[in-house]
């Protein structure tokens, strides 16, 4: 995969949160994991440390939101 395939996986993901209704939320961020994962794993597939480092910063936010947001 390249890096920008990669890169628009990263951006799949935030737009999947940032879109979500309140009603689809949690498949939302569900969605938007599961993304971020295949690309931090793509981008270690080619050695691109900074796309890397990208998907895992968007995963430990997205943990983060989703903590907050459970009742």
């Amino acid at each position: 995969m390249e890096p920008k395939e990669i890169f628009e996986l990263i951006v799949q993901a935030d737009e999947a949160i940032k879109y979500a209704t309140a009603e689809k939320a949690v498949a939302r961020s569900h969605q938007a994991r599961d993304l971020l994962v295949r690309a931090r794993d793509e981008a270690q597939a080619i050695g691109n440390q900074a796309l890397v480092e990208q998907a895992e910063q968007r995963l430990s936010d997205l943990s983060k939101l989703t903590d907050e947001t459970t009742p």
